[in-house]
């Protein structure tokens, strides 16, 4: 036996060992296990990029203590019996209190959400808090950097967090000027972050958010980040996606993320430190409003809870009518696969909408797999027309709840990013979304079984393969 045989063999020994004290889930253990055998070098570095944390910092994925008690002093709570136990469970896992009086408008595409935006970044008096995993140097990115500097010099603070892989393609220059004239820029960061700024990886435990809040009374929350692509005019085409503003009490929440998020990255323990004695300034009582009730849901890849997900099942349960689900991405757990198929075998009306043109090709292919399964217990499920992609993440339920944030339908998003998402208790906004996802599906081709038992046999190989390591997307 050689060196290098004996060294791979060691190694395979050694990262079997790690893995399998980790106790992460059956399937994924199996999944690296697999890759570990098959590929054993290329396992290893797989592994120490995609497999480990190797988070630089932690944000947090429940309130922090000084944030709660920052919202409690200016929410109330209410008691909605028709949303009683979707609400008790959101309070016990994501720490969320019911925001109880706001507005919201719904923008389905980016030059309506980029045009609010700006609006109301130049209406900004005291501060402007953004937070986005992707930000690019293009056309609407130095649109934003532009007027964020431009309220700077006027004495508007703005703090912005970025993504360190998310913005990997950011130009230096890009940052350097938002800093040198006031805007303090901070970036979630992991180890050896520096080192790969070039290569475009798909490092863990990313920072997916995706929120503004300014001056404490205007939030915005949804799928869209900061880029051109957004508006239709990348390389993949016209873009599908849905944002949302907001205006009351559920901005208080969107504050305490993105406060919470900032005070981890910059390593700031005391909350007053930040508010600088202007509490009223960033936590602003909120003005009557048309009181529609929401709520707040974060997790991250160490929650004790993976709240959106929990909150997901518990809705797919709560269905008696329909379920109508948006996503870019399908790779679901077995708790969502189990509830959307017991939905459906219940005599529910599941609909899902998903791309029909692709941005990652593995994803794709494995996202495929669970959707056949789907589709052979009932469930209808469409592919919108290929000439745009669809980022949307959203879902209804019964024309009375939904959710819309910056979670996927899948394990990433339950259980490796840090996301947000707002649940939003109110029919009106519901029956908004749903028409925009019947739109929707007049541009769409439904999916039977007959399609997927005519595909060519090499795509079903890499459809299945694709689905192996699925867990490890």
């Amino acid at each position: 036996m050689n060196l290098l045989s004996a060294a791979i063999i060691i190694n395979a020994i050694l990262l079997t060992t790690i893995i399998i004290l980790e106790r992460k889930r059956p399937e994924k253990t199996i999944a690296w296990l697999l890759l570990i055998v098959i590929f054993p070098p290329l396992g290893l570095i797989l592994y120490l990029f995609l497999g480990r944390n190797w988070k630089r910092h932690k944000l947090n994925e429940e309130f922090s203590p000084i944030v709660k008690d920052l919202i409690n002093r200016v929410i109330n709570r209410i008691d909605k019996e028709d949303y009683k136990y979707l609400a008790e469970l959101l309070a016990n896992n994501s720490d969320s209190p019911l925001f109880v009086d706001n507005d919201i408008e719904i923008f389905s595409n980016g030059e309506e959400k980029f045009n609010a935006l700006f609006k109301e970044i130049e209406r900004a008096e005291h501060h402007i808090h953004l937070e986005y995993y992707i930000v690019k140097s293009d056309d609407i990115g130095n649109r934003l950097k532009d007027l964020l500097i431009k309220k700077s010099k006027e004495g508007v603070r703005v703090r912005f967090i970025m993504d360190r892989v998310g913005a990997i393609k950011l130009s230096r220059r890009y940052i350097k000027d938002l800093r040198e004239n006031g805007v303090d820029v901070v970036q979630y960061s992991y180890f050896l972050a520096p080192l790969l700024r070039r290569i475009n990886t798909q490092i863990n435990y990313r920072n997916h958010r995706k929120i503004v809040v300014i001056d404490g009374k205007v939030g915005f929350i949804g799928g869209m980040n900061i880029g051109d692509e957004y508006r239709g005019l990348g390389k993949i085409g016209e873009w599908k996606d849905l944002h949302i503003k907001v205006t009351g009490d559920f901005v208080l929440g969107l504050q305490g993320v993105f406060i919470d998020d900032y005070m981890a990255v910059k390593r700031i323990d005391d909350g007053e430190f930040f508010m600088e004695g202007e509490f009223d300034k960033y936590f602003p009582p909120s003005e009557k409003s048309k009181g529609k009730i929401m709520q707040l849901v974060k997790s991250g890849p160490n929650s004790e809870h993976p709240a959106i997900m929990q909150g997901i099942v518990k809705m797919i349960y709560m269905a008696k009518k329909k379920i109508y689900i948006t996503t870019p991405y399908f790779v679901p757990t077995e708790s969502v696969m189990d509830a959307l198929k017991i939905a459906k075998l219940s005599g529910v009306d599941v609909k899902i909408l998903f791309p029909g043109k692709y941005d990652h090709f593995l994803v794709y292919h494995a996202s495929k797999t669970y959707l056949e399964e789907l589709v052979r217990c009932g469930v209808d499920v469409y592919f919108y027309n290929k000439k745009a992609f669809v980022h949307s993440k959203v879902m209804t339920i019964d024309d009375s709840i939904c959710t819309i944030g910056t979670a996927n339908m899948d394990i990433r998003s339950f259980e490796l990013n840090y996301e947000v998402n707002a649940v939003i208790y109110d029919k009106d906004t519901t029956l908004k979304v749903n028409d925009l996802f019947k739109k929707d599906l007049e541009e769409s081709r439904r999916v039977d079984l007959e399609y997927f038992n005519s595909e060519p046999k090499y795509i079903k190989i890499i459809d299945g393969v694709c689905r192996i390591f699925s867990e490890l997307l």
